[in-house]
C-alpha cells in the first residue's frame, strides 16, 4: 500500500468519527446547558438529575441516528476494503 493512501484513508476515518460523533456531543452539551441553567434558576442541585435526563438525550440521539452512523461506517469499510484488495492483489 502506499503512504499517500494510508495517510488519505487516515485523515477521512478521522473526519468520519468527527461527523459521526458531533449529533451525541452537541445534544449532551445542549441538554447540559438547558438542565444547568434550569437548576440554577429553581435552586435544585441534585446532580443526578442532570445525568439522568443527559443519559436519555444521548440514547434517544443514538437510537434516531443508528442506521445513518452505521451505513456510513459500512460504506468507509467496503471502500477501504475495496482499495486494501486492490492494492494488494
Amino acid at each position: 500500500m502506499n503512504e499517500a493512501v494510508i495517510v488519505h484513508f487516515t485523515s477521512e476515518l478521522l473526519w468520519l468519527v468527527l461527523i459521526l460523533s458531533m449529533p451525541v456531543v452537541v445534544v449532551a452539551s445542549v441538554v447540559g446547558i438547558l438542565v444547568s441553567l434550569f437548576q440554577a434558576l429553581t435552586q435544585i442541585q441534585d446532580q443526578s438529575l442532570q445525568f439522568l435526563i443527559k443519559l436519555v438525550a444521548v440514547c434517544i440521539t443514538l437510537a434516531v441516528s443508528y442506521h445513518w452512523m452505521g451505513s456510513t461506517l459500512l460504506n468507509y469499510a467496503g471502500l477501504a476494503f475495496d482499495q486494501i484488495g486492490y492494492l494488494g492483489g
